[in-house]
């Protein structure tokens, strides 16, 4: 187990600081890995993650003076009676996603996909947190706690983008911080957060079913054809990626004997790096075919997951695996998509 502070020179710094901190730096690195896979441009993205930070942070801030006010001059303030643990990850869980509603009108975003990529990243922050916690006061709550958040998150990075529709991963997170806080953590003004999670959850919902109501009005016949070249081209994929397996140069029978030279070196490496690079795109590109014959299968292919609306059927044609209309292809990976 862990001590509750660690000795740096001659000052100890809390140990949850330290994890907190760590727990910070994987979360900024989770949103711009997922952030980066759905094609958001990683810029804009990180002046997004920063507002975020600060915003939360300084509230984080605020409250805990205020709070600290509150124990000195006004001690029966209803504040104080609310678990400040709670308190605290609640206001700073709301705050975070605020800045989303505005850079995402800003830049024509999807809302609801980058509430899912906050979702990945609030449970890798809290999987250092429930550790953190266990290791220090051995507190064995926290423990089943990692265990689920981190079943939580294998589910989801494994289905999320093709089985999964955006939005609803925010909604699965928020409802799954009520259950088990409702379980395992029955503190002080419980009821009151937990409420506001599935309100939020199931506002969420009603948002994301409201924006996909409408159906598609692209003829079947259309749709059955490009749902064939869907089909055709996720199995030419597969084969791909599996021939890109077998040319690694990495996983060569005898490598580790035959490389003596170091220009066998560096073609090898080489080989390598182009193996990765195009083993990257047929990931992306096949995870995108995925999402277009889940939106077939639903009834919503062919409507705009940025702004609800029509995608042209040029488009579909030339880009059958497209999930956005030409105007809402804002950023270079989605305008690369449109050269396409």
């Amino acid at each position: 187990m862990l001590a509750e502070n660690i000795n740096f020179g001659f000052k100890p710094v809390n140990t949850m600081l330290v994890i907190t901190i760590l727990g910070l730096v994987c979360w900024c690195f989770v949103l711009w890995c997922e952030s980066k896979k759905d094609g958001f441009n990683t810029l804009k993205f990180f002046d997004l993650i920063f507002t975020s930070t600060l915003l939360s942070g300084v509230a984080f801030y605020l409250l805990s003076k205020l709070i600290g006010w509150y124990v000195i001059f006004k001690p029966s303030n209803p504040l104080l009676r609310l678990d400040r643990e709670l308190l605290f990850g609640f206001i700073v869980l709301v705050l975070s996603v605020v800045p989303i509603f505005f850079y995402t009108r800003k830049w024509k975003w999807s809302a609801f996909r980058i509430l899912d990529i906050y979702s990945l990243g609030f449970s890798i922050i809290l999987m250092f947190l429930s550790a953190g916690k266990f290791l220090i006061y051995s507190q064995k709550e926290y423990l089943i706690l990692f265990i689920l958040l981190l079943t939580l998150y294998l589910f989801v990075f494994r289905y999320r983008g093709y089985r999964l529709m955006s939005g609803l991963i925010f909604s699965i997170f928020l409802t799954f911080l009520a259950v088990v806080g409702s379980v395992l953590f029955r503190k002080d003004g419980y009821l009151l957060f937990y409420l506001i999670l599935v309100t939020m959850s199931v506002s969420n919902l009603y948002l994301r079913g409201k924006k996909t109501m409408a159906r598609t009005l692209i003829p079947d016949n259309f749709v059955a054809g490009l749902k064939q070249k869907l089909i055709k081209k996720e199995r030419s994929l597969e084969k791909t990626q599996q021939q890109l397996v077998r040319e690694d140069p990495y996983l060569q029978q005898g490598r580790d004997t035959d490389n003596a030279e170091v220009m066998d070196e560096v073609t090898e490496d080489t080989g390598k790096s182009i193996t990765d690079a195009r083993m990257g795109i047929v990931k992306k590109i096949r995870i995108q075919v995925k999402r277009a014959l889940t939106a077939i299968k639903l009834g919503k292919y062919g409507i705009c997951e940025v702004c609800g609306k029509s995608i042209d059927r040029a488009r579909l044609t030339a880009y059958p695996e497209a999930m956005t209309c030409i105007s809402c292809a804002t950023d270079i990976s989605q305008m690369e998509e449109v050269r396409e």
